[in-house]
């Protein structure tokens, strides 16, 4: 507390850089590419990618365990989860859980002062394996709000076999990787010649209420439905990526964007809106905004040093 004080109340962050190599190897095989492909929809699991560069970026970055409030664990589970060759992730799991249980660091707090980002919807036992267990009193920063869905069984229920409020207390809402583009920046009042947009988004019973002939968007002057979410084509089918940003440059034309929930209450729409300028209007029940609001038990639990003794040098 007083070190924070000192420094005008900004924490420091110390990024763990156990994985950097595996990451780059990661990043760089072809069952990758989709992932980095910003008009693909798996672009938007790229937030643990983005959240760790941009980490590294800013002024809450410090070389210094020592002197770190908190510690940012790099994983990127997700774009593991999607490579053909399952013994790299495995390669990736095994080095989490040995460089957890080896560092000082987190053995001291038994983790309670680190940090690591989770991007989908998969159940957690499948995204991290056999590291899980280390990270049961970690804050977790989350990208998507998940909501039971028996229809999707045990993939809307990332916490199942878990326990679910233990893991729910540690919980901090970040948002979705949504790329920001020079033309967002050229966005400017002149710009938005529509009223209200409606772009594609996962059909639900909200979204064709919202379509209907007698829904009151269809009376707005200079409104713009868009008809449909699926396409039949590829995800990465040059129509499916040419209807993606032919989609982001309507935003731009747009005052208002409405956003119904899709698939979660989240939605990566949303963001897109904000880097669209234009205003989004939320139609999603329980959705829990990015930085709205603390982890309960980081408000409850002040950061300790766990004793005396002075930690060890952090395992390479």
């Amino acid at each position: 507390g007083e070190r924070l004080a000192a420094r005008g109340s900004r924490p420091l962050v110390y990024v763990y850089r156990w994985l950097d190599t595996l990451h780059r190897q990661l990043l760089g095989s072809r069952s990758s590419a989709s992932f980095l492909d910003i008009w693909h929809p798996r672009s938007q699991f790229l937030s643990e990618f983005a959240f760790h560069r941009a980490l590294l970026a800013s002024p809450f970055a410090t070389a210094s365990p020592e002197s770190a409030d908190f510690f940012f664990v790099p994983f990127y589970s997700r774009l593991a989860l999607g490579q053909k060759n399952q013994s790299a992730r495995a390669a990736l799991i095994a080095t989490l859980r040995r460089q957890l249980e080896a560092s000082p660091y987190y053995r001291r707090s038994g983790g309670r002062d680190h940090m690591f980002l989770l991007s989908s919807g998969r159940p957690m036992e499948l995204l991290f394996g056999e590291a899980l267990p280390l990270l049961a009193d970690a804050i977790r920063l989350q990208a998507i709000h998940l909501r039971a869905d028996p229809d999707r069984g045990a993939q809307s229920q990332p916490f199942a076999g878990l326990a679910a409020g233990r893991w729910q207390r540690k919980e901090v809402r970040v948002p979705h990787f949504v790329p920001w583009l020079p033309q967002d920046d050229a966005v400017t009042a002149g710009s938005k010649r529509r009223s209200v947009c409606l772009e594609a988004t996962p059909s639900t019973r909200l979204r064709e209420a919202l379509l209907a002939p007698s829904s009151p968007l269809r009376r707005v002057p200079g409104a713009h439905l868009r008809p449909t979410g699926r396409s039949s084509a590829p995800a990465h089918d040059r129509r499916r990526r040419a209807a993606a940003c032919a989609a982001r440059q309507r935003l731009r034309t747009c005052r208002f964007c409405v956003v119904p929930a899709g698939r979660t209450p989240s939605t990566r729409r949303l963001f897109e809106a904000v880097a669209a300028k234009c205003i989004p209007i939320l139609l999603a029940d329980g959705l829990a905004l990015p930085f709205v609001g603390q982890s309960e038990e980081a408000k409850a639990e002040p950061r300790t040093r766990g004793g005396a003794e002075e930690a060890e040098a952090e395992a390479e």
